[in-house]
């Protein structure tokens, strides 16, 4: 399972949220290692990240594990 900092990259760039990922991540290291890991592709925009499938059901898992984050706007505390 992802940790809750890959968790709350992930949402971020699930909604477009680049101002929230580049608080959450100001090198870019995060982003970087989570697209080596298949959970984000480069987006249409320079800068942009776009989240995979496989992204995609791995904030599913988390936030199956941890419903509280679905009642936060998917981002646990």
């Amino acid at each position: 399972m992802i940790s809750a900092e890959d968790f709350a990259l992930l949402s971020h760039w699930s909604f477009g949220d680049r101002i929230g990922a580049d608080v959450a991540d100001p090198g870019g290291t995060a982003a970087a290692r989570l697209a080596e890991a298949g959970y984000l592709t480069p987006g249409a925009v320079p800068g942009y990240w776009r989240v995979t499938r496989a992204g995609q059901a791995a904030r599913s898992e988390c936030t199956k594990a941890h419903p509280i984050g679905r009642r936060v706007g998917g981002i646990p505390f």
